[in-house]
């Protein structure tokens, strides 16, 4: 018994019988997020924590609302000491990276999944709007991503013409849009229509194509060219 299954409550052992066989075998994805996040806490610590496990179960209901949730929702959190906020940050952002990695240097749109794996690791169930903007060359490979803005949980400041100017520092082809919608539902207000169309003029008069515009939600998300919204 190693660390890992050391750290799991009795009831999780009870219903995984080998943890450390299903996470170095590529099975991990059987596992439920409470077990996961008492491995990974359990892993920190050094020691098994069933009441602060079951607790961010309660509370935040999955491991991706644990790893988004920002530092002060999770030091308020009994017990949970000094180094296991710090470790979770460093677990989102570990996963923010490898998504963005796997993004390959080819036409974008051609890897659409990797891009929403990406974006959703990064945008997706964070409780502040945020704005970011990818920009293309020619080839729609991705040159830059960028954050332009982040607001308050319904509304994000963009200014068009901050957009097609750092476009054109780039000599970017073309160009993505995208934010995040906190409340999980992606479905676009009439604000993010006309940001979207103000956004396009600026682009067009300075020759760069807006591609998409995406809006993260939980789990799932809008694309405006598949929909046709500009």
């Amino acid at each position: 018994m190693t660390l890992l299954t050391k750290a799991l409550p009795t009831e999780a052992l009870s219903a995984v019988t080998d943890i450390d066989l299903a996470l170095t075998t590529g099975r991990g994805r059987h596992l439920s997020d409470e077990v996961l996040i008492a491995a990974f806490i359990g892993a920190i610590t050094g020691r098994p924590n069933d009441d602060l496990c079951h607790a961010l179960t309660v509370r935040f209901a999955s491991l991706a609302n644990v790893l988004s949730a920002n530092a002060r929702e999770l030091e308020s959190m009994h017990d949970i000491g000094t180094h296991v906020v710090p470790m979770l940050k460093l677990l989102k952002e570990a996963s923010i990276r490898y998504n963005k990695e796997r993004i390959p240097d080819e036409d974008i749109l051609d890897n659409e999944e990797k891009l929403i794996d990406y974006l959703s690791a990064r945008l997706s169930r964070e409780n502040i709007e945020q704005f970011r903007v990818l920009f293309l060359n020619e080839k729609k490979i991705l040159i830059k991503d960028e954050a332009q803005a982040r607001g308050t949980v319904n509304h994000t400041p963009v200014y068009p013409r901050e957009v097609a100017r750092r476009a054109m520092e780039l000599d970017a082809a073309g160009v993505i849009l995208v934010h995040n919608h906190p409340s999980g539902d992606p479905t676009p207000s009439e604000a993010d229509l006309t940001m979207t169309r103000h956004v396009k003029t600026a682009l067009d008069a300075v020759g760069t194509q807006l591609i998409d515009h995406l809006i993260i939600g939980n789990g799932v998300h809008v694309s405006f060219r598949k929909q046709k919204l500009f």
